[in-house]
């Protein structure tokens, strides 16, 4: 019922000032750089409001830089303030407030805020304000029509005041006059310079409410064999290892106790009690994990005398992991330190309240989590966080491209290590760093590609002249009836040397692909390999050479237009460069390619257009578009493209 919005952390480690971060209701993500600053900011937080017992000292916490200037002033406890927070009220407390204080009239209004700061000396200081005039006024309507009331509430600047005319007149204690001033007499805020109005509030309704921060760096990992006796006794103890709590939460989830597990039973209803344990915990686990489906996590409890202590005395519970393909089972510590986290991580915070003995609302901080999990396994990860930040607000860190969502990018904050400035947290990325934002870059590259990629059908290319030619041309001729590209998608691969990558990409997405690329004087050896390793079907790798008759020994797209329009279009969009003169098809030379007798060209009349030579050919092919149209289009470049656009569509 209350939501944190805000937080700024300064003099802490290697914070001066992180600025003011906004935090978002559900999930924020600390994206930067090793040794930026992430823990610090997390650590911070936690030790401002700790549900354990973690605080601030000042030694080793402060700045050391600026320890011994300091020294002097924590001694004189003048201490520093290290962390800003700001909470909303969220409107199910708000109504409760109104409804109990104020009789339904609305006094706090949802979205309201107040602040907490923490110093380094773990003291903290409030700022929560109400209009107190109103606030008033809304206690006084239930006893406007009272004797006296006009009296005592009149020119009352607080409640204090009007409370203190109500003592002095003397009234009888059961009036309801006397009654309400006993009631907010006993309502005195325990700490001083509150108003007597804006104290109850808080200490009655804010306080109890605040969540509490929950800091995890070091995650808990779930052991595959428990001995059942041996945990009994160290809960007992109260001795309770960082396993234990795992396997505690474990049992939770599945709905089963430790006293159930250990009891005597016959073996028809043992049995059914430990399948149904593995069904439940099956369907939660893999609810959200989605790397191997075929799998089922199996319980059994027996003894072993044989075994290692304390396994050798009595009942253990033994959890394996089946592998329906294979059909085995093997050891839970037997599987890949990926999974075993994922597991043990679902296991600990499915019930993490229950898991660390509170109910009051918590903000879990996670440091670095999903280390050990693969690209897509931090994906499934990504998922189970969303699903518990529907109960919990959720600050992790990272940098790992897989574990920022490139559809929820507004959830990120850049933290970064700036010269002089230290340690900045901030959602505006216009101004930091390329290495800083490069998960962000990696995390939003990987979402354009799934959506790039989305179709099922799909025409690779090597470039974008390519890609705008054969879209007007294909425009043109659906214009007219005739066949285009219909739904195939055009993917710009950026040169033939990344064809063969994209290939190896987009089929193992099982999309269908066609590659159409331009023709050299020698095949592409990376292409005939994915053709050998049948990655990708001859018939489906087609170069432009293909369309043109007589067939050339090299082609490119260029190849297929009318030598006067792109000629026309050349000239067009280098009318600068080429400083009065103009090529012709009669000052060309005899290579099979347009291009390369351009480049011929360029060179004979001493003309630079770009530094390594040549030109840019998407700058002349979009002067060429203008020019093309039904009539502009010969009869032989007409075939070329409507054959290309038929063995498109015949091979997707």
């Amino acid at each position: 019922m209350l939501t944190l919005v805000q937080a700024r952390v300064t003099k802490y480690k290697s914070i001066e000032d992180s600025s003011v971060v906004e935090i978002g209701p559900a999930v924020t993500v600390l994206v930067g750089k090793n040794e930026s600053g992430k823990t610090a900011f997390l650590e911070g937080l936690h030790k401002s409001l700790p549900l354990d017992d973690a605080g601030f000292d000042f030694i080793a916490d402060y700045p050391r830089k600026d320890l011994i200037r300091y020294r002097q002033r924590h001694n004189a406890k003048d201490y520093e303030e290290v962390v800003h927070l700001t909470f909303r009220i969220d409107k199910p407390l708000a109504d409760r407030i109104n409804a109990e204080v104020f009789g339904g009239h609305e006094i706090i209004q949802a979205g309201l805020r107040f602040t907490r700061t923490t110093t380094i000396a773990n003291t903290n200081t409030l700022g929560f304000h109400i209009d107190d005039k109103a606030a008033i006024a809304a206690l006084r309507a239930p006893l406007a029509d009272l004797e006296h009331s006009d009296e005592v509430f009149d020119g009352s600047k607080s409640l204090s005041e009007t409370l203190d005319k109500i003592d002095a007149l003397g009234l009888p204690s059961d009036g309801k006059l006397a009654t309400f001033a006993a009631q907010w007499r006993k309502r005195t805020p325990k700490a001083n310079g509150w108003g007597l109005i804006n104290g109850y509030i808080y200490q009655h309704y804010l306080h109890p409410a605040l969540p509490k921060f929950l800091y995890f760096d070091d995650y808990k990992i779930l052991e595959g064999k428990i001995n059942l006796p041996s945990l009994q006794q160290r809960i007992a103890a109260k001795k309770i290892t960082e396993a234990d709590e795992t396997a505690q939460g474990l049992l939770e989830l599945a709905g089963t106790t430790l006293d159930e597990l250990i009891s005597e039973e016959g073996y028809e209803s043992a049995k059914a009690k430990l399948e149904a344990i593995g069904l439940s915990i099956t369907q939660k686990v893999f609810e959200f994990w989605k790397q191997n489906g075929d799998l089922d996590v199996e319980f059994d409890v027996k003894t072993d005398n044989k075994d290692i202590a304390p396994f050798n005395s009595g009942p253990n519970l033994y959890i394996r992991i089946k592998n329906r393909r294979h059909g085995v089972t093997v050891p839970f510590s037997q599987r890949s330190k990926g999974f075993i986290w994922f597991f043990s991580f679902l296991v600990w915070f499915d019930a993490v309240q229950s898991r660390a003995e509170t109910s009051e609302s918590l903000i879990l901080l996670l440091d670095e989590p999903g280390l050990n999990l693969h690209a897509l396994a931090q994906a499934d990860f990504l998922a189970y966080i969303r699903e518990l930040s529907t109960h919990h607000q959720i600050l992790y860190s990272t940098h790992s491209p897989f574990m920022v969502d490139g559809a929820r990018l507004d959830e990120v904050r850049v933290v970064e290590d700036r010269i002089k400035e230290g340690t900045k947290v901030t959602g505006d990325l216009a101004g930091s760093s390329d290495e800083s934002l490069f998960p962000l870059q990696a995390a939003l590259g990987y979402s354009i590609a799934q959506n790039l990629f989305i179709a099922k059908k799909n025409v690779l290319v090597e470039g974008a002249a390519d890609l705008i030619l054969l879209q007007h041309v294909a425009a043109l001729f659906e214009a007219e009836g005739s066949q285009g590209l219909s739904d195939a998608i055009l993917v710009p691969v950026g040169g033939l040397d990344k064809l063969a990558t994209f290939v190896a990409l987009l089929g193992s997405n099982k999309l269908k692909i066609v590659v159409l690329h331009d023709r050299a004087s020698t095949p592409h050896q990376k292409l005939e390999d994915l053709v050998k390793q049948k990655l990708i079907e001859r018939k489906r790798v087609m170069d432009f050479s293909m369309f043109i008759e007589p067939t050339p020994p090299e082609a490119d797209i260029e190849d297929l237009l009318p030598l006067d329009v792109y000629l026309s279009a050349f000239n067009s969009a280098y009318t600068k460069e080429l400083d009065g003169k103009s090529v012709t098809a009669n000052a060309l030379g005899t290579h099979p390619r347009v291009v390369e007798r351009i480049n011929q060209w360029l060179k004979s009349e001493k003309l630079s257009l770009m530094k390594d030579g040549g030109y840019n050919h998407y700058r002349a092919m979009q002067a060429v578009l203008p020019l093309l149209d039904g009539k502009s289009l010969t009869a032989e470049s007409r075939r070329s493209f409507e054959q290309i656009f038929a063995q498109i569509g015949a091979m997707l």
